[in-house]
């Protein structure tokens, strides 16, 4: 049965970092259908600046965005595990190639133990690939120390806490950013080509033990009202 989904991603950020550090912190309610998760506050910290960052985050940017490319055909990816759903998505994440710059960020982010506690997610995972077709100064610019809260907030769009197969993404969707403000959700072709803003489903169904990876073309970005009054240069 086709039906409508919403998912608060202001919430999706407090089932992340309500508590970092304990389980307390972690509420496994989900937003499926026409229900909602209650919305807390994150502990990514004050994004209100008033003063301009300077650094130079070169060699953190070498570090992390070095590998441009996918070695692994997207056809082949997690084709050497014989059964994916033995394994969590974090350990499935990590075991692809093709995914290392988003798991680099993740653990940047000091995200990798929170997306492990939870006992159901998906993981809209972008490619190598996707991030290095962002321009350069806008990922400099989320490297920044004192932009560390928009880096996790960037990441926090492709996590979901809740199990969802394409079988569940078959109308439009939409994921709520707050203050009427979301990501819209495509599907066409009858339920082959699904787009979550401008980045494609090009792997889907990846099942771990604990959720869903499904492998995208682009990094999924918050409409630009969201995020520029709170980045500062």
């Amino acid at each position: 049965m086709k039906k409508k989904t919403m998912i608060p991603m202001i919430a999706v950020a407090a089932m992340l970092f309500g508590c970092a550090g304990t389980d307390e912190g972690i509420n496994d309610t989900t937003a499926i259908g026409d229900t909602t998760i209650s919305e807390t506050q994150t502990m990514a910290g004050d994004t209100n600046y008033d003063y301009d960052v300077v650094a130079d985050p070169s060699d953190t940017y070498e570090e992390i965005f070095g590998v441009v490319e996918d070695p692994v055909a997207y056809d082949d990816m997690f084709d050497d595990i014989e059964e994916t759903e033995r394994y969590d998505v974090v350990t499935l994440l990590k075991s692809s190639p093709n995914l290392s710059t988003f798991v680099k960020l993740l653990e940047k982010a000091d995200m990798i133990d929170d997306i492990q506690r939870l006992e159901e997610v998906t993981v809209l995972a972008p490619t190598n690939k996707a991030f290095a077709q962002m321009p350069r100064p806008e990922l400099e610019r989320l490297l920044m120390p004192d932009n560390e809260a928009q880096l996790m907030l960037l990441l926090q769009t492709h996590i979901l806490p809740s199990k969802i197969s394409t079988a569940n993404v078959n109308t439009m969707h939409q994921i709520e950013l707050g203050d009427d403000r979301h990501i819209p959700v495509n599907v066409d072709n009858d339920g082959q080509d699904i787009t979550f803003g401008d980045a494609t489903i090009i792997v889907s169904d990846v099942e771990g033990s604990n959720g869903f990876i499904h492998v995208v073309d682009g990094v999924i970005e918050p409409t630009e009202d969201s995020l520029e009054d709170d980045i500062r240069y």
